[in-house]
């Protein structure tokens, strides 16, 4: 089973962090608004990557930013 988190535009990676490490689910998918600062920032990114590897969890991110997508590609990161 999977859970999906809804983020604001201007929600720091450290609640993204929190809500990863509560969550049960090992599969979470993450929606991100155009323009989030998340998907703005390639270090934010790679930060959301090993934070998710340590706690064995599989993320994926749905956004319809093109070039967060491009960011999230290149971070190692699912992008749907």
């Amino acid at each position: 089973m999977h859970e999906t988190f809804y983020i604001e535009v201007d929600e720091e990676i450290t609640s993204i962090i929190e809500k990863l490490k509560k969550t049960q689910s090992v599969e979470v998918f993450i929606v991100v608004p155009k323009g989030a600062l998340l998907i703005q920032s390639i270090i934010n990114l790679k930060l959301l990557r090993k934070e998710a590897n340590d706690l064995g969890k599989e993320i994926l991110i749905v956004t319809q930013d093109k070039q967060g997508k491009v960011l999230v590609e290149k971070a190692g990161i699912a992008v749907g």
